[in-house]
Parts: structure tokens; sequence; C-alpha cells
């Protein structure tokens, strides 16, 4: 009879240990391997990889308080990445698909990613924004170079209890300097949420929405998106201000940040095209395209050699000085490396220039015996026309050109 009574008190504590309870952290973890992951720099680029088995968490330590916004862009695979923002003690403080804002004082916090479907790699940025304002334009990234394109996101911060049921945006950017496509709205209004869009015209556009079937935005979060493509190199300023309602009938001006996109001018990596052309004659190297255009022409130094510099590519290299036939071969140019031309000697004789050593360019020697004139027939250059002229050219007699380099 003790037993069994020792039993029921047994069972009793037992169901009121279980009634209390014990405190759960606010973000219960799942079942996963978590890889720690360094985290140094703001606004560096840091590339990961999750799955459903393999989450990563970047650790954070911020020295005061800040205003930052956290980046997570798949770059393989089916990712759709979650950010979950994470005190020291695993308590999430916030969260978001590809992207949040998050304002943080001074403190230990980890940054963990995990796939909300999918798997593969991504790329991670953290940089600090402002977020005091109630419309905060961002780009992403911030420094582009011509032709290149850039992520706005404009956000909607400070948002009133009731929240907002509409608001109307304003951008305007350089129209000189960026073209502005792809204007999309998110779910920040709940789902299917009335739009109207006026189109980019002389460097504004206007962007109105509002929350069909009473939906409402209530949280902080991103109303806009939009690229920007690089035009010319230089600082753009783009802005996007607002208005919003919270159902009263009225629009109350909010106050707004903008952002500013460096363009930087395009860096055309070249290769070295080098050689050396022996000839009695000053040489002029000609460097034409695959498709026959001339890019450029230099003359070459007094002893033969050149250097010259030109986008990478494949290339006709004709060298040529007065009285010789031309030279003439392929050459393939490449990324800061240096190509090499074998060393020719151009073959002297082709007084007229058409390609051909014959009696034509001696007749002109004759006819020029002793004088200095025309310059193509002074073949040694030694500034007269003579027979020592004549017997450079009957050493390539016949000869055709151009000659294969």
């Amino acid at each position: 009879m003790k037993y069994k009574l020792l039993l029921r008190a047994f069972v009793l504590v037992a169901i009121l240990l279980t009634s209390i309870g014990i405190a759960q952290p606010a973000y219960a973890q799942p079942s996963f391997d978590t890889i720690i992951r360094e985290l140094t720099y703001w606004n560096a680029t840091y590339t990961g990889y999750v799955d459903a088995d393999t989450f990563e968490k970047w650790p954070l330590i911020l020295d005061g308080s800040y205003d930052f916004e956290i980046t997570v862009t798949p770059t393989s695979g089916d990712l759709v990445p979650l950010i979950r923002f994470l005190d020291s003690g695993d308590v999430e403080l916030a969260s978001g698909t590809g992207s949040l804002v998050t304002s943080q004082g001074a403190g230990n916090y980890f940054i963990q990613i995990e796939p909300e479907s999918g798997s593969g790699f991504y790329e991670l940025t953290i940089r600090q924004v402002n977020i005091s304002t109630a419309v905060t334009t961002n780009i992403d990234p911030g420094t582009v170079t011509v032709g290149e394109s850039a992520a706005v996101t404009v956000w909607l911060n400070q948002l009133p209890v009731e929240g907002y049921t509409s608001a109307e945006f304003s951008c305007t950017y350089p129209v000189d300097m960026l073209s502005v496509s792809d204007i999309t709205f998110t779910d920040f209004f709940g789902t299917d949420p009335a739009t109207v869009l006026n189109d980019p015209m002389d460097g504004t556009f206007i962007a109105a929405v509002a929350g069909s079937n009473g939906q409402r935005a209530m949280a902080d979060g991103v109303a806009l998106s939009f690229t920007v493509t690089a035009l010319m190199a230089g600082d753009a300023a783009v802005e996007c201000t607002a208005r919003a309602s919270v159902g009263d009938g009225l629009l109350s001006d909010l106050e707004s940040t903008g952002t500013t996109l460096t363009i930087d001018e395009v860096v055309v990596l070249e290769g070295t095209l080098v050689g050396q052309v022996l000839a009695s004659k000053p040489v002029t190297i000609s460097l034409y395209a695959a498709d026959a255009s001339l890019y450029t022409s230099l003359a070459a130094n007094g002893d033969g050699t050149f250097s010259v510099n030109a986008p990478p590519g494949d290339y006709s290299v004709v060298a040529e000085a007065p009285g010789f036939l031309d030279a003439e071969g392929p050459a393939t140019l490449v990324d800061g490396a240096t190509t090499t031309m074998a060393t020719i000697s151009l073959l002297a004789g082709d007084i007229d220039g058409n390609l051909v050593i014959d009696q034509f360019d001696a007749m002109t020697i004759g006819m020029s015996y002793n004088t200095a004139s025309p310059d193509a027939a002074d073949l040694n250059a030694d500034g007269v026309i003579n027979v020592l002229d004549l017997e450079l050219l009957a050493a390539n007699y016949r000869a055709t050109g151009p000659t294969a380099w």
C-alpha cells in the first residue's frame, strides 16, 4: 500500500513539472548541421552554400547602434534564401526572404542563412543604410561600370500602428546617366494589390499602390523595386519620395532619404603586340581587325622594332616601307599578355607599289639614275639612285607580295 502511495506521489510531481514547462527560445532550432562562417567587413561579398540539412551562421559583432541591410543573392541551384537575424542566445530579432533591413545596438549577433526552399550557393552582403526616415531608397551594388545594372529597393519604415492603406511614390534619377526598367510592386500591401505606374520619362516616374479587399501595409519592408542601368560615368542620385494614407482620405508626405550610384568608366583590357621588321627605310605597322577595318597604324622604331596595344581578338598585321614588298601575317591578342611576331626582312624592289618586283621597277631606277627622287627608288637610302639600288632589286626580281609573315 505504501508503494502505491509513493508511485501516485511521483506521478503527481511529474504532471506538475510538465504543466510548468521550461521556457523555450523565441526561435526553436530545427534539426540541421550548422556551419559557423567568418563575417568581417561591411560591404564585402561573402559566398556560402545551404540546403535542407546544412544551414550557415555568420557571427556579427556591433560596437554601436547601426542601421543595416542584409542581402542574400542565389548564384546557383533553385535556392530561395531565408535570412534570420539572431541574438547571441539564438533568439530571432528579424527575418526576411532574400533581404532584410534592421536597426541593432551594440552586441554579438548571428546572421543565419537557410533555404526557404531549394538549395544552392549564394552571395551575402551587409551594408549600412539609413532607416531613420520613413522612406529609404537603397541601391545594390553601390558601384557599377557603364553598361552594368543595379537593383533599387524602396523601403517604407516607421509605419503607424494602424498601417497604410495606400502609398504614392515619386522617383527621380538623372536620365542622361541612368535608364530605368523592371519596376515591380512587392506584396507589401498584401496579395494582389491595385497598382498604377506612370512610365519613366525625363528622369522621373510615379508608382501608386493600394491594398485590395481591406489589406494594409502593417510592418516595415520593401514596397517597390526597379532596375537602373548605367549610361555614363559619374555619381547618379536616385531618390523616391512618398505620400501615404492610413485610410482617412488624406495623403501625408513622408520624410525620405535617397541614395547615390557611383558609375565608373568601362576598363578595356588590352593585349600587346611586339616584333621587329628589317628594312633600310622607315617601316609602318598597320593593325586590321577581323572585319578588315583598320584599327591603328604606327611607325616602327629606327631599328624596326614596334609595340602596339589593342583589345583582345584576332588581327591581321601589315608591315610596309617605300620601295619594298609588304609583309602580312595573323596575330591573336590576349588580355594582359604579349604576342610576339617573328622578325622579318622586307624585300626591296617594289618601287611602283603594285606588289610585284619587275622590269617596270627597274625602269624607274633608270629614269631617275643619279638623282634622289623618287624616294621609293633609293632602296638603300644612301641619297642617290644608282646601280646599288638596282642590285638590291635584282636580288628579289620577280618576287610578289605581300610576303607571308
